[in-house]
């Protein structure tokens, strides 16, 4: 143990002994935050002799719980039991688990994630709201997102649809109480509803919430700048009064307030626990001097903060580069060619990150990386569980294990032969004989499905027969290859030559062995598929870390996917006005602290070189105006940052400019040589007759009263010509 903690500075040593009050530590970017972490629960487990599953560390990705178990067994190689490393989300589904029945769930619960949320919300909005238009404009996902906010509030449908204030916003509300209604029925619940009910069963049964107080002698939470109120919430009923809690995280990172996320929480940490005490580690062990010099000026920016300078005694390196680009495309050209110089260094690809504002930004870097045969990944992708073939591979088992309806359908979709006319009149029949799907299929007499389709005796069997086989040999594995086989689904995708696919379902069958060997069995489970219900609620828990990063590739991904990533190279793109920050964000000044937030997270991922692009000139439908530069860039100190324009010898158009020529550029916008101003009216020869809303160099945004919307025309289109 002394040689753990000679390996710290003074202040992560601080950090690490101190545990008889409540302790925040603002671990600045690259300080060494998870060493601490690491050393302070070795330290809680060899110097202050506390049992290990006495300890509680909660997280925020399935990475970091990973990496810090790993770190943690590393140091202390025969722990008998292990402290509990996890998720906030996984952490509340082990409660539910043992405390299901005070908060009304069923023992089998499942989770279900985005993708099923979205497939339930689309079929109430066809069964209960398809006459309602408008509600079906809004997106299954926006939709989803109010419900969650709801929830996170702990408001009742009931009580949302006693304070909608319109009447779209109420049928909202109403779908919420279906919603809500629909998952009893399958006994599910969704990932908001992990930690409300948490919530709930620790306000509601004080014994209950004793209890959990008593299992845990120390609470430690990571990334603590990313909590909601909810899971403050959490945190405060587990160490109230017991000076057992420490809290890492960093202010100048909150980047995820969309999320319910607030900044405040850590800023008043001192507040909330009157006695607690503050340690910052601004030691930063991976950038540059240089790059760390631009992050710390430019981050002062904020107002909403704690002052605190970054420092390294890496005093080598470059000055971070900032380019200005003629257009996207020769955005991605510059990028490449200065991978092709880096690559020539002795760098690697593995090496360069190239982060974005937005997704939207990396279609013009994957074709020019294509072209150059520079290999790349795509952070940000279509996950392994989020494959469609993987869904269809696991809705198998879960009609096995918890024969819910909306499980089965997306069976008999995936099967040779059954369409949705067939699953209507086969939903419709059920129905009208009060029995569940699955008993209509499965259960009662074969002649009542044979009426509806000669297809589905064939499935009948699989499933009879798959209740049998599990019993007998207690495989997931087994059971599913012999439904996917025997069902035709196998068969449909080799007639299809998805060979992909094909091989997805062989990586799922490796998982699942995997999963075999691992599983231990609680001595009070009885039900034949308590351990397909293990598997389903795991999957459910795994988030979209970006962790799947493969060697010798560049890298692109958004800057939020980045946080908690390093690389010796990053290029941050598409620093434009209206991108980067967006142009919402503009609203209020604690959205542009977030987006500026956004901004020093991406600087401080690079560890020797920082290259920082912009485009000016160029319309584009993103900012639906000619890219300018961000105004995050004017806030770049000139000494801190080497410009490149798009000649050898152009001047930095922002040395000493900082915050002028707005008004400048505003009044040359209203005018230009060819002769239209803002408010003429113009007729085009194909869009018909619009009015200039906008006016730039070589294009201007016109409004057209037809179908076309707001479109950029360029000023000296032949097809349009101005009106009287």
């Amino acid at each position: 143990m002394n040689n753990l903690l000679l390996e710290l500075n003074e202040q992560q040593l601080a950090a690490v002994t101190i545990t008889d009050k409540p302790l925040r530590i603002v671990a600045g970017a690259g300080s060494g935050k998870t060493k601490v972490i690491i050393t302070k629960i070795a330290y809680l487990i060899q110097e202050l002799e506390m049992a290990p599953y006495k300890i509680l560390a909660v997280t925020f990705t399935n990475k970091a719980a990973r990496e810090m178990r790993d770190r943690v067994n590393k140091i202390i190689p025969d722990l008998i039991t292990n402290p509990h490393i996890s998720t906030f989300h996984a952490w509340c589904s082990r409660v539910l688990r043992e405390d299901y029945e005070l908060i009304g769930l069923a023992k089998n619960f499942l989770i279900i994630d985005q993708s099923d949320q979205i497939a339930i919300v689309r079929n109430l909005i066809n069964e209960h709201f398809s006459h309602l238009t408008e509600l079906k404009k809004y997106t299954e996902k926006k939709i989803i997102y109010r419900i969650g906010n709801w929830k996170n509030d702990l408001i009742s449908p009931l009580e949302a649809m006693e304070d909608c204030y319109s009447w779209l916003e109420r049928a909202i509300a109403t779908l919420y109480l279906k919603y809500e209604e629909y998952l009893k029925t399958i006994h599910s619940i969704d990932f908001n509803d992990l930690q409300v009910l948490v919530f709930k069963l620790f306000n509601e049964h004080p014994e209950t919430l004793e209890k959990w107080r008593n299992r845990y002698d120390y609470v430690m939470v990571d990334e603590f700048q990313d909590t909601n109120d909810l899971q403050f919430d959490l945190i405060k009923f587990l160490t109230r009064d017991k000076n057992n809690l420490t809290v890492v995280g960093d202010p100048d990172q909150t980047i995820y307030s969309w999320r319910g996320a607030k900044v405040d929480i850590i800023l008043n940490f001192n507040k909330t626990f009157s006695n607690g005490i503050s340690i910052v580690l601004n030691e930063n062990y991976r950038s540059t001097q240089k790059i760390l010099d631009l992050a710390n000026d430019f981050i002062n920016n904020n107002k909403n903060r704690e002052e605190k300078d970054i420092f390294t005694n890496n005093e080598s390196g470059d000055l971070p580069t900032v380019k200005e680009c003629q257009s996207r495309n020769d955005e991605a050209r510059y990028v490449t060619l200065k991978i092709k110089e880096l690559i020539k260094e002795g760098y690697e690809y593995k090496d360069i990150f190239v982060l974005y504002r937005l997704n939207a930004w990396s279609p013009e870097f994957e074709k020019e990386f294509q072209n150059n045969k520079i290999p790349f990944q795509l952070i940000g992708g279509i996950r392994f569980k989020d494959r469609k073939v993987i869904k269809e591979a696991n809705a198998f088992l879960r009609t096995l294990a918890t024969q819910d309806e909306q499980a089965i359908e997306r069976v008999l979709k995936s099967i040779p032969k059954v369409g949705d006319v067939t699953i209507k009149k086969l939903k419709e029949k059920a129905q009208d004989m009060h029995v569940s799907l699955y008993d209509l299929i499965v259960n009662e007499d074969e002649l009542h499905i044979n009426q509806v389709s000669k297809h589905l005796t064939t499935i009948r069997s699989v499933l009879s027969k798959a209740v049998y086989i599990y019993n007998e040999s207690k495989n997931i594995r087994v059971v599913l290859q012999f439904m996917l086989v025997e069902s035709g689904y196998i068969q449909k995708l080799i007639h299809t030559e998805k060979k992909e696919d094909i091989s997805y379902i062989e990586s799922l069958y490796d998982q699942l062995e995997n999963f075999d060997k691992s599983y231990q069995s609680d001595e009070s489970e009885n039900e034949t598929t308590e351990k397909i219900i293990s598997y389903l609620q795991e999957e459910a828990l795994l988030n979209s870390d970006a962790d799947d990063i493969e060697a010798q590739k560049v890298t692109l991904l958004t800057v939020h996917a980045a946080k908690g990533l390093e690389n010796k190279i990053v290029f941050v793109v598409g620093l434009n006005q209206d991108i980067f920050p967006g142009r919402l964000s503009s609203n209020s000044l604690r959205e542009i602290e977030e987006e500026r937030r956004t901004l020093y997270v991406a600087i401080t991922r690079a560890e020797e070189k920082l290259f920082v692009t912009y485009i000016k000139g160029e319309f584009s439908f993103i900012s639906q105006a000619e890219l300018a530069p961000s105004k995050f860039i004017k806030e770049f100190n000139q000494d801190l940052y080497q410009f490149e324009g798009r000649y050898q010898k152009s001047i930095n158009p922002f040395a000493n400019t900082s915050h002028i020529g707005e008004k400048t550029s505003q009044n040359q916008s209203k005018t230009t040589s060819v002769g239209y101003m803002k408010n003429d009216v113009i007729e085009h020869m194909i869009f018909g007759e619009g009015v200039v809303i906008e006016v730039n160099e070589q294009t201007m945004k016109v409004a057209f009263s037809s179908c076309y919307g707001i479109m950029p025309i360029s000023v000296t289109d032949p097809t349009i010509s101005k009106k009287n």
